[in-house]
């Protein structure tokens, strides 16, 4: 080979380094974590996480454009780092990160695992410990008095979901539980099949033609683990709650 050509061929080398280095949301010569080595030698992934990055930005910029703009964007960064913790950074493998990262990007909704794939989950993918057993959360409860026409304070109610192993079947849990909102609008799930699904649980419902989905994510932080319901659309409630009952969002602590 000519010095000409290995010149250019290092240069050219030298461009495609630092492109790779620098292609996600981050410095990626700062990475030091499994899952930021991943999306700095993962061009796939690189490039979704400096979607989100946009994404997230744009969401910012529209929150300080609104009324009560510091409420929005507490609730923007608040939605940002649950996804993080609960969804993204419970990942152990790049096919769950893609997945994760389509999903907050919208690119796809209902992506779960298959009941037959679930079977040949290895022993890496299969739920641990601290997805099962009890989860819950204090909620405070109003009801609305039609005398005095103002909505009152009726004390605090525990709201709490099992979560039951299923016997030589790792992949399965059983999910019971009933949630109680305002005005004493229900949320009941009555003894719900759920799959594993690499980083959550999947429970599936076929309401008017179509399967709608509520996702559990249990993930420990600080010693500390919790669950993230995310009720696909809002559409699993429409069977399950009344009409001021909700899913989506509530985090519980494990008992």
């Amino acid at each position: 080979m000519k010095p000409a050509t290995f010149a250019i061929l290092s240069i050219l080398g030298s461009c495609l380094l630092f492109n790779t280095a620098f292609a996600a949301s981050f410095d990626c010569a700062k990475a030091s974590t499994w899952i930021e080595k991943s999306l700095c030698s993962n061009p796939k992934l690189s490039q979704l996480d400096e979607n989100m990055a946009k994404k997230y930005k744009a969401e910012l910029a529209s929150a300080d454009n609104e009324d009560y703009s510091q409420n929005h964007r507490s609730i923007t960064k608040n939605a940002q780092r649950e996804w993080l913790k609960f969804q993204r950074n419970t990942c152990a493998s790049e096919a769950c990160l893609i997945r994760e990262y389509q999903k907050h990007l919208g690119k796809k909704s209902l992506n779960g695992l298959t009941w037959g794939d679930a079977e040949s989950l290895s022993a890496s993918e299969l739920p641990n410990k601290t997805a099962f057993g009890k989860f819950a959360t204090t909620v405070d409860i109003s009801m609305y008095n039609p005398d005095t026409q103002r909505w009152e304070d009726t004390g605090e109610s525990t709201n709490s979901v099992p979560i039951h192993k299923v016997s030589e079947k790792p992949y399965l849990a059983i999910i019971e539980g009933d949630l109680i909102f305002t005005n004493a609008h229900l949320c009941s799930l009555d003894n719900e099949k759920a799959m594993w699904s690499e980083n959550h649980w999947v429970l599936n419902d076929y309401q008017a033609g179509k399967t709608v989905e509520l996702r559990l994510y249990p993930a420990t932080s600080q010693g500390k683990t919790q669950l993230l319901f995310k009720d696909i659309n809002n559409d699993y409630r429409d069977s399950h709650c009344g009409m001021r009952g909700y899913f989506d969002g509530i985090v519980m602590d494990a008992e």
